[in-house]
């Protein structure tokens, strides 16, 4: 079995342990209460949202879309219900089990140890990802999975990701105690206790124009900013198309 790095790790634990809706859909009042049906209708709920803002700069989304991150399927669901076929990845069998039991016939869920997207190039027509980029344990991770969205996608495919956005450049006592607070989540995770603190990084929209348009070769890169009508938090998304 090949070696996986932190976050890998990271979440496939979270997956074992309980409350996992709530690692995934962090509402303030949703610990310990979320239920399977609340959950999902959020998903439903979000989707309409996203959906609405990707027709706008896409009018002929359709066919093949993957998504990066299925996680428990609150999105997987909908996206299933959208699209002729869906291939869903992520780094957790629990979490796949749990996507595969709501999803279409048509979604392919597929365990992944790396930022990879296993398709041929241009096989997709639309690649999607919500609330996992910033999660990925390195800048290097997060490139390579643009990377590869760019080259699974056919001409004129479009990708929808949203990514966590600031302003700022954290200082470094700041990025300091990040740390450490992520590797004490990480040792009572390897323990079998509730995690803590799980890795987040943060981006500045600059640098992904830059990553997107002049690195990647993305056309008509956009920056949407837009709340959810689910819980009202704002939500960024860079939509641009091959």
């Amino acid at each position: 079995m090949p070696k996986v790095d932190g976050a890998t790790a990271e979440w496939r634990q979270i997956a074992r342990n309980d409350d996992v809706l709530y690692s995934i859909t962090s509402w303030p009042d949703k610990r310990g209460r979320w239920t399977d049906a609340d959950f999902y209708a959020s998903g439903e709920a979000d989707w309409k949202d996203f959906r609405s803002q990707w027709q706008h700069f896409a009018p002929d989304l359709g066919g093949t879309c993957v998504e990066i991150g299925c996680g428990a399927g609150r999105l997987t669901k909908p996206l299933s219900g959208f699209f002729e076929r869906v291939v869903a990845l992520d780094v957790s069998e629990e979490m796949i089990a749990r996507a595969a039991a709501v999803a279409g016939p048509n979604t392919d869920l597929v365990r992944v140890d790396r930022p990879v997207i296993p398709l041929a190039d241009g096989e997709a027509d639309a690649v999607f990802t919500c609330h996992v980029l910033q999660h990925l344990e390195t800048h290097a991770d997060f490139h390579t999975y643009l990377a590869e969205a760019h080259r699974s996608l056919r001409p004129g495919g479009t990708l929808m990701a949203h990514i966590t956005l600031n302003s700022r450049r954290r200082s470094l006592p700041g990025r300091v105690v990040r740390e450490l607070r992520l590797r004490w989540s990480r040792r009572r995770l390897r323990r079998g206790r509730a995690h803590t603190a799980v890795r987040m990084r943060v981006y500045q929209q600059e640098q992904i124009f830059h990553l997107l348009s002049t690195e990647l070769g993305f056309e008509e890169v956009e920056l949407r900013a837009f709340p959810a009508r689910s819980n009202g938090y704002l939500h960024h998304f860079f939509l641009a198309r091959l």
